[in-house]
């Protein structure tokens, strides 16, 4: 959607012309990649659930303008807290969800 509103952030490159090694290491797609990275991103790095989430650089783009985000602020963060918190809310009190966690666990 940002493409077709004119921004070429997140542009890779073109595959009639550019290899795979010219879209895999650009800039384009390291940038975002590098300063995105929950285990250095600020408070991100500090929370219970950082190596269960993940971010997501395009939609802090697109709502902050950069690819961090202040994400304890925003949506992405709030969402992802409220399935974590529920899903352990789900193992601790319904012994046919933990059972189906352990499965999915092969345990």
């Amino acid at each position: 959607m940002l493409a077709e509103m004119g921004d070429q952030t997140f542009c890779l490159g073109h595959l009639e012309r550019d290899s795979y090694e010219q879209v895999m290491g650009s800039e384009a797609l390291l940038a975002p990649l590098e300063e995105s990275f929950a285990p250095s991103v600020p408070m991100c790095s500090d929370c219970a659930f950082e190596s269960f989430c993940g971010s997501d650089p395009v939609y802090h783009y697109a709502t902050s303008g950069d690819f961090v985000g202040r994400k304890p602020e925003s949506d992405f963060c709030r969402r992802n807290m409220a399935v974590f918190k529920h899903l352990l809310h789900l193992y601790d009190n319904d012994e046919f969800a933990r059972a189906t966690f352990l499965d999915w666990a092969g345990r």
